[in-house]
């Protein structure tokens, strides 16, 4: 996302979904490409618990190419981690995951950092937006000027779930 402002005029773009009103779409366990083999099972298991799904994200390791999957519900947060078996990444993969009650959501909070420069008629703004949970622990990041998985796009919809869900 870039905010820009020129002569009292404003205009936001974003790379990731917006609806119309500029308000961010939530993003789906099935908008996931790199959920690969485990999104057919992600949405089976959301379909057995009878959960309405609000919005999910999806965060990679690149130390280790694990997945966390968040995925925000009307019943409680779903935290999964998605890993090779082995040492074969070709080979089979865990999903593991846990289902959290909104009331026992701890720590929940929203933090926000912006770095602003203004120069005569024009102002440029860069910012980034931090999800942090205590329990369980969550430590995610989106950059106003990233693309795909760390942009605020993918993360503010769970965000916004959490912490309109959360007690």
């Amino acid at each position: 996302m870039r905010l820009c402002c020129t002569n009292a005029q404003a205009s936001l773009t974003a790379s990731g979904p917006l609806a119309s009103a500029g308000i961010l779409l939530a993003m789906k366990i099935g908008e996931w490409d790199s959920l690969g083999r485990a999104r057919a099972v992600l949405q089976r298991q959301l379909g057995e618990l009878g959960a309405a799904e609000l919005a999910a994200h999806v965060a990679l390791n690149p130390e280790n190419g694990r997945l966390r999957v968040l995925v925000a519900t009307d019943i409680g947060l779903l935290d999964y981690h998605y890993q090779p078996t082995g040492a074969d990444p070709e080979g089979p993969w865990s999903l593991r995951g846990e289902i959290h009650r909104w009331a026992s959501v701890r720590g929940l909070r929203l933090q926000t950092d912006a770095q602003v420069d203004e120069q005569e008629d024009t102002m440029e703004a860069k910012w980034i937006w931090r999800l942090i949970a205590e329990d369980p622990k969550i430590d995610l990041t989106a950059e106003s000027t990233a693309s795909g998985e760390r942009s605020p796009g993918a993360l503010l919809p769970l965000a916004t779930a959490c912490i309109e869900h959360a007690r």
